[in-house]
């Protein structure tokens, strides 16, 4: 692809953006602008492949300005000011004029930085499907989850649960998950988990927890008006400093192989990923679901996912808009759940099917 033909992809991502944004007027309303301005634009060329460019550009510049950078685009991020943050309707000028006096520094962070895992809610998912293999498997479950990030997910079972009236998991825990059930009938219930073996991450460049500034890039991937996710990113980091995970440094591709032979055999295995796949290099993306389907090799595999519609995964058969996995005997994709993609809400497939007998089902 030529430069010009990358600017042009480019200009039409964000574009295309708005309604990712629905929950950032600010960034929403960035986007219109950012596609215009070429210069703005070529700080993206110099990108690590595969990453979401209007993630990664916002994300370099929340940065900067949590770090202490003083500029009047401060002034519009709720997360920077609080409550009275400027109108983001005039933020376009700003926010160009602030790429354009820190354009070094915001060009260093795209080129060595990347999109990771910040969604705390996303745990739910891992949640659910561990109790679905509750009364299927036998022994111990091995966690693995691609692209960890900082591991915050693999501690599923120390966080607290609201699910539509439920309350479940550990009382005593720092961090609470709450979203909503949007089901006629009650929520499931999540409370018993089969016993976890081990939990281990994978990922292209691990977040070291005790570092200041590893931890204010996770909170920059946050949108500026999003308090909430803040607040719980900062419990699930606390929590990964006070019982840390094994996290592996590289590439799925060549990782995972090697993690599944390390596995007890004949032990089963969950294998979670969340908007991680997206970011894979379209042409690795089968190479990246034969890795983790190696994983399988040693023992049955159980692997789940959750990725936006642009990235299907393992072809055609789980619907849009669902959590789904497959299991040992197939590669075949069944859904458990629908949901939202930072799993504010969860609703029941249109068949109603609760998780265990969805759980055999993958079996």
């Amino acid at each position: 692809m030529t430069r010009a033909e990358e600017l042009t992809e480019l200009a039409g991502h964000f574009r295309q953006s708005g309604d990712t944004f629905k929950a950032s007027p600010l960034y929403r309303a960035l986007c219109e602008v950012v596609a215009d301005d070429e210069l703005t634009l070529e700080l993206l060329l110099h990108r690590r492949p595969g990453q979401q460019p209007s993630f990664l550009l916002f994300g370099a510049v929340h940065h900067l300005l949590l770090s202490g950078v003083e500029h009047d685009l401060r002034d519009f991020y709720p997360s920077v000011v609080g409550t009275p943050a400027r109108d983001p309707a005039a933020a376009g000028a700003v926010f160009l004029d602030f790429c354009r006096s820190y354009r070094t520094q915001v060009e260093e962070l795209i080129a060595t930085r990347l999109v990771q895992s910040n969604v705390v809610r996303r745990v739910l998912a891992l949640r659910f499907a561990l109790a679905a293999l509750r009364d299927v498997v036998d022994g111990p479950v091995h966690l693995v989850e691609v692209g960890a990030s900082a591991g915050l997910h693999l501690h599923v079972d120390r966080y607290r649960y609201r699910l539509g009236g439920r309350v479940f998991g550990s009382p005593d825990a720092r961090v609470t998950v709450e979203s909503e059930w949007r089901g006629d009938g009650p929520a499931p219930d999540l409370t018993h988990l089969p016993e976890i073996g081990s939990r281990t991450g994978v990922d292209l460049h691990p977040v070291d927890v005790l570092d200041p500034d590893q931890r204010r890039w996770l909170r920059a991937l946050i949108w500026p008006e999003d308090r909430s996710a803040a607040g719980l990113l900062d419990a699930a980091l606390e929590q990964a400093v006070a019982e840390p995970v094994r996290i592996i440094a590289g590439d799925a591709v060549d990782v995972c192989p090697d993690l599944g032979r390390q596995l007890p055999p004949g032990e089963a295995r969950l294998v979670f990923h969340s908007a991680t796949r997206m970011h894979v290099p379209a042409e690795r993306r089968a190479a990246f679901d034969k890795a983790v389907d190696s994983i399988g090799d040693g023992g049955p595999l159980y692997h789940l996912w959750l990725e936006p519609a642009f990235a299907p995964h393992h072809g055609e058969g789980a619907e849009e808009g669902c959590l789904a996995w497959h299991g040992p005997e197939s590669t075949r994709p069944v859904s458990l759940v629908r949901v939202d993609g930072h799993l504010r809400w969860m609703a029941p497939l249109n068949g109603a099917e609760p998780p265990r007998r969805a759980a055999r089902k993958a079996a």
